[in-house]
């Protein structure tokens, strides 16, 4: 069985740091890097679609002035647009970014810009399509998909009628939290059915973080036609070297295998990395047929060669970038010194060092993004009632459950039962050990295997009462199911279910952002250990 990729590569394990250098977490490698990101320049036509985007906006206009007067280095992070701006870790990337850029350009002089890249070519609406959200409990809120947008990015498609509903129960769901009414405004303004779930997002993380001047692009914008021009060359060297290209890639997964590691993007013999779109935007994968190309199953059509090239250059938004290209085309944009990402992320570059070398581009620095878990006062006042600390949470429920069992004053206590059960048995075989000993040396090894048998037996049957006692005293059972919907929801951590609206209507927008960015450390030598925060 192979083993994941990150939580070897932040181990330092040498198996993968010799696949992907953790070069970030090294003083003189991040100086080094942001050098070498401020001799390249930002793509012009990148930087006047951002110029026009944030017009007014000083902050923003401040940053492309770095970037457009040359010798300064971005910093980069991004995700698909979930639903309500998704999970938390999107947050956590943004504000991850913020810092990391203010480190690099502390350390090295050197103007760092953060900037969030909007994946709005990503296709699989079901995936970012539900939000969940507390209302007492965990809750579910989602939009429904329009069938005539099936296959289509997300940039394409828009949220429709089934987003109003979404909202209102989104409005009930922070009723009564005191900045519930800003919060609904600011999601209200940005969710409109005639919105794509890109655009809605772009807008709210814009405004969350407008105090640090994060852009974020989103190399799909409608309002910015240009930017797929502008990719047209990533396009054309993708194609035109697919088979060089996909042998390099798979040269490289086989280097994770022979290594022990999953490989994270399937890659396919001779098949580019670009995916193309027909008429009604939905899109496809190609693979080599006939001296040209075909899209793949289950509708295999012929895409000529000649047919392609033409397309590149006059309706190039009929490409988009997969996984491992989507990298190539942000940092032939940008000069990238270091990329945020999750673990997810960070397993794909591992599979990136060769794609960039055949591209002719700089390995940006990789780091993992920070990790937080947001109490408030309900979930500090359960873990006092039920007697837990936070990090008795990392435990599955059942064992929860056993750590919260109590008799209630009507039934023998648990831990006195397990007391009464072992402790005479133990002196008895304690006491017959040495007669046992004298007598026979295999009776000896039976008196301990019995103790350890009987002993196993005994805690068994008394964490099952335990447990059971916890489920008859339903006021433990609620409050443990409260505190788990909070700090661990769907049996996972916080930060990959809980999305923003619900803390930010708790805490405040502004207040809430401010602390995730203020207690945000990339650099941390320890990695990213899940940091508790309490606004």
């Amino acid at each position: 069985m192979s083993d994941a990729f990150t939580p070897a590569w932040l181990a330092d394990d040498p198996r993968a740091t010799a696949l992907l250098p953790r070069a970030a977490y090294d003083p003189d490698q991040r100086a080094a890097a942001v050098a070498a990101a401020a001799k390249r320049r930002v793509d012009p036509t990148v930087l006047a679609a951002l110029r026009r985007r944030y017009a007014g906006d000083a902050r923003r206009l401040a940053h492309l002035d770095r970037l457009a007067a040359g010798g300064a280095a971005c910093v980069v992070t991004g995700q698909q647009a979930g639903l309500f701006v998704g999970p938390l870790y999107s947050v956590h990337k943004a504000a991850s970014a913020i810092r990391l850029a203010a480190r690099l350009e502390a350390e090295t002089s050197t103007p760092c810009v953060p900037l969030f890249w909007l994946q709005s070519e990503d296709h699989d609406f079901e995936e970012i399509a539900t939000a969940w959200t507390l209302a007492g409990g965990l809750e579910a809120i989602a939009v429904e998909a329009a069938p005539e947008d099936d296959g289509r990015p997300v940039a394409d498609r828009r949220l429709g009628p089934s987003v109003e509903p979404a909202l209102d129960a989104l409005a009930e769901a922070l009723a009564g939290l005191s900045d519930a009414e800003a919060v609904m405004a600011l999601w209200r303004d940005a969710y409109r059915p005639e919105r794509s779930p890109t655009a809605a997002f772009r807008r709210v993380i814009e405004a969350a973080f407008a105090e640090w001047g994060l852009l974020v692009l989103d190399p799909r914008d409608p309002e910015a036609p240009e930017l797929a021009h502008a990719a047209a060359p990533v396009h054309h060297r993708a194609i035109a070297d697919a088979g060089d290209l996909a042998r390099t890639l798979l040269a490289r997964s086989t280097a994770l295998d022979d290594a022990g590691f999953a490989v994270q993007i399937h890659v396919r013999p001779g098949a580019p990395l670009s995916f193309w779109h027909d008429d009604g935007g939905a899109r496809f994968r190609l693979e080599p047929a006939d001296g040209g190309w075909a899209t793949c199953e289950p509708d295999p059509r012929p895409v000529p060669a000649d047919g392609l090239a033409k397309t590149l250059e006059e309706t190039p938004r009929r490409l988009s970038t997969s996984a491992l290209l989507r990298p190539i085309l942000q940092d032939a944009w940008l000069p990238t010194a270091a990329y945020v990402g999750g673990p997810g992320e960070i397993a794909y570059f591992a599979q990136m060092p060769p794609l960039y070398a055949a591209f002719g581009l700089p390995l940006p620095l990789i780091m993992h993004r920070c990790r937080f878990r947001i109490f408030d006062s309900t979930a500090e006042r359960l873990l006092d009632q039920l007697g837990l600390d936070a990090d008795a949470l990392d435990q599955p429920r059942h064992a929860l459950l056993t750590a919260i069992g109590g008799d209630g004053g009507e039934h023998p206590d648990p831990d006195a039962l397990e007391e009464a059960l072992t402790a005479p048995v133990a002196r008895a075989l304690d006491e017959l050990r040495p007669h046992a000993e004298a007598i026979d040396k295999g009776l000896a090894k039976m008196v301990d295997k019995t103790a350890e048998t009987l002993s196993d037996v005994a805690r068994r049957l008394v964490e099952r009462y335990r447990r059971t006692l916890a489920r008859n005293d339903e006021v433990a059972v609620q409050r443990l199911d409260r505190l788990l919907a909070r700090l661990r929801p769907n049996d996972g951590p916080q930060e990959r279910t809980l999305g923003l609206p619900w803390f930010a209507a708790r805490y405040g927008l502004e207040a809430l952002i401010g602390a995730v960015v203020a207690d945000a450390d990339p650099c941390d030598e320890r990695g990213p250990r899940l940091r508790d925060l309490r606004p």
